[in-house]
C-alpha cells in the first residue's frame, strides 16, 4: 500500500462535511485502499474502556451499529489494540474463543484485525476489517498502512473544532457520568431527575458537539477540556 495515497485520500475529505459524511466517507476508503470487503467503525472512551459501534459497511450497503455497546476489556483482541495503540490481528475468532459467541453467530466472525484509531496520543476508536480478499499471510506494511490510516481518521474524525462550544452545567455533568460508565437510569438517580431529562441533556450536549452517537460525544468532550 502506497502510504501516499491514505493520506490524499483523507486530506480529500472536507473537514468541513457534516460529522456523518465524514465518517461515512473515510469508512468507504478502508474499502477501496484496502482488500477487506467489510469494515466497521467503533467509537471507544479510555475513562470507561467502552467501545460503541457507530457504522459496518460492506458490498451490500451501509449500516448503523449504535446497539453495540461493550465494556472491551472484556473481549482480549480489543483491549489488546487500544492499550498498545498497534493493529491486532485475530486468526480465529470463532464461538468460545476471544469474541462474545453472539457478535461470532451475527456477523460470522473468523479471520479479522483490529485497528485502533489515534488522536494526538489518545485512542478514540476502532476499525474492524475482515473477509480479506487476498492468498496469504498479511504483510507488515498492510499493517502499518492500516494503522497510518487509523491516525489520520483520529485526527480527521476527532479533531477539535475552531468554533467555540458552550456546554451547560448540567450537560457536562452528564458527559462526565456517561464517562465514567454509569447509565442513564444511575445518573438520573444521581442527580434526582428522571431518565428522559438525562436523555434531552445528553442529547442537546452531543447536538453541540456535531456528533450522533455517544462515545463520540464523550471523545470530543475530553479532548475539548469540558471533561476528563
Amino acid at each position: 500500500m502506497n502510504d501516499d495515497r491514505i493520506v490524499d485520500y483523507i486530506r480529500g475529505i472536507n473537514p468541513e462535511e457534516e460529522h456523518d459524511r465524514k465518517v461515512q466517507l473515510a469508512v468507504r476508503g478502508l474499502v477501496e485502499l484496502f482488500p477487506f470487503l467489510r469494515v466497521s467503525l467503533f467509537a471507544y472512551s479510555p475513562l470507561s474502556f467502552t467501545g460503541e459501534g457507530i457504522i459496518r459497511m460492506d458490498r451490500s450497503g451501509t449500516y448503523g451499529m449504535s446497539e453495540i455497546r461493550e465494556d472491551v476489556r472484556s473481549i482480549p483482541p480489543v483491549y489488546s489494540a487500544v492499550h498498545s495503540k498497534k493493529a491486532e490481528v485475530v486468526s480465529h475468532a470463532g464461538r468460545g474463543n476471544l469474541f462474545p459467541d453472539k457478535y461470532v453467530d451475527r456477523f460470522n466472525l473468523s479471520f479479522l484485525i483490529i485497528v485502533p484509531v489515534i488522536q494526538s496520543s489518545t485512542v478514540v476508536g476502532t476499525i474492524f476489517l475482515d473477509r480479506y480478499t487476498k492468498e496469504g499471510a498479511l504483510s507488515k506494511d498492510l499493517i502499518t498502512s492500516l494503522e497510518l490510516y487509523g491516525k489520520c481518521l483520529g485526527q480527521l474524525l476527532y479533531n477539535p473544532s475552531e468554533q467555540k462550544i458552550i456546554l451547560s452545567k448540567r450537560e457536562t455533568e452528564v458527559l462526565q457520568q456517561l464517562a465514567w460508565g454509569y447509565s442513564i437510569k444511575e445518573i438520573a438517580g444521581l442527580f434526582e431527575i428522571s431518565p428522559f431529562t438525562v436523555r434531552d441533556y445528553a442529547g442537546s450536549a452531543l447536538k453541540k458537539l456535531n456528533v450522533n452517537h455517544r462515545g463520540q460525544g464523550i471523545a470530543e468532550a475530553i479532548r475539548l477540556g469540558f471533561i476528563y
